[in-house]
């Protein structure tokens, strides 16, 4: 079972790659076993489950995949949320998501290609967001929802993914996405930001 203080000692102790591998590549996820308490011997088919439900819709590599963030760790490695555990809404803030990254060079080609056309004939507000993350290797959910002419192409695909996760999973808390243009792009990101929370809890001691 994944714990604060277990998650705390292995920040301090693990480099943030080897953090990056125990924690968010390997199997083990908090979602589906401490808050969902799937039976040990089905936690497997259902994970299969939710990655053919992400992939197929997508039309996507079964294995392009990853749960990441508080969702598969049960708390926060972000700097400003250090090990917060994952939350239901409450009147001062909305709940967790789940947080999904998608690798697939198709995914961010196309997209980048949709927001460059847009960027030709309508002035983007979060433009020099949207290439920041672009130059990194990635494409955020949230930026493609500021867009009106892609957001609608985009729930398209994601809706039908959302309803099949809640119905089939009972998957109930909002579900984010992150398109990476490589597994490389995906690990540098994390590991970045396992590096900024190691540096953040050694600074405060958190």
């Amino acid at each position: 079972m994944i714990n604060q203080e277990s998650l705390k000692k292995d920040l301090i102790e693990l480099s943030p790659k080897e953090f990056f591998i125990k924690h968010i590549v390997k199997s083990h996820n908090w979602y589906f076993v401490d808050y969902l308490h799937t039976p040990s011997d089905e936690v497997l088919d259902k994970l299969d489950r939710f990655y053919e439900i992400v992939s197929s819709q997508l039309q996507i590599s079964f294995h392009s995949l990853q749960m990441v963030g508080s969702a598969k760790t049960g708390y926060s490695l972000s700097p400003d949320k250090l090990l917060h555990p994952f939350h239901e809404e409450t009147p001062e803030s909305k709940s967790s998501d789940i947080d999904i990254a998608i690798v697939s060079e198709k995914w961010y080609r196309l997209l980048w290609d949709e927001l460059r056309n847009i960027k030709r004939n309508q002035y983007v507000r979060p433009y020099q967001r949207i290439t920041s993350s672009i130059f990194r290797g990635f494409i955020n959910e949230k930026d493609i929802l500021e867009l009106d002419p892609i957001r609608e192409k985009w729930f398209s695909n994601i809706s039908p993914i959302n309803i099949k996760l809640q119905d089939e999973l009972q998957i109930v808390h909002p579900i984010t996405y992150r398109i990476y243009r490589s597994w490389e792009d995906l690990e540098e990101y994390q590991i970045g930001g396992i590096s900024l929370a190691k540096q953040r809890m050694e600074e405060s001691n958190v």
